[in-house]
């Protein structure tokens, strides 16, 4: 065995209760501002175009970017309790904007723009045409209810508004209940 390697090695083990007490700190918290969730729901929706409500299933992802404001991905089909072959499919994307937290209730405010299917009963006129695809925009509201640790119950209200619709767009509303998951 080479000298130096030895006395190297003694030296190390030797000095190692130091070198482990050189940080009495963790370089991290674990609490960083970047951080996902990955959340669904149940969407109950007035679509401007049935008499009634409908009702569907909403996924979304929310990124956290830094402190106040994050991203977040939406897709929601409103499609149960149709009158008929009546069906609205959006996804869409934009920013979340959180606002200070209350307790165990976090509120936030979100402007999302994506594309928005609508399926609807042919016109006699137009038999063929039963369904067209729009741009879309939406701001809300909600806030998230900090269950356990890292599940949250959300709620959350949005307003839609679908301008090239014709004659004069589409504004569908609703609310969303559901949970996340963050990582």
């Amino acid at each position: 065995m080479n000298v130096r390697r030895f006395l190297f090695s003694v030296m190390l083990f030797t000095l190692s209760p130091i070198i482990m007490q050189a940080q009495v700190a963790p370089a991290t918290t674990g609490g960083g501002n970047f951080n996902l969730a990955l959340g669904a729901g149940f969407s109950a929706f007035n679509t401007d175009y049935a008499p009634d409500y409908m009702y569907g299933v909403t996924a979304y992802a929310d990124l956290k970017l830094i402190r106040w404001f994050g991203l977040e991905i939406e897709g929601r089909t409103i499609r149960f309790d149709a009158p008929g072959p009546l069906a609205e499919t959006t996804v869409g994307g934009g920013g979340r904007f959180l606002l200070p937290h209350y307790g165990r209730f976090q509120p936030y405010a979100k402007f999302l723009i994506g594309i928005g299917r609508i399926d609807f009963p042919a016109n006699p006129l137009t038999p063929q045409y039963t369904h067209d695809t729009f741009i879309y925009y939406a701001p809300g509201v909600g806030v998230d209810y900090k269950l356990m640790q890292h599940v949250y119950l959300r709620g959350d209200f949005e307003y839609q508004r679908w301008p090239g619709f014709p004659p004069h767009g589409l504004t569908p509303y609703g609310f969303t209940i559901g949970a996340n998951y963050r990582f």
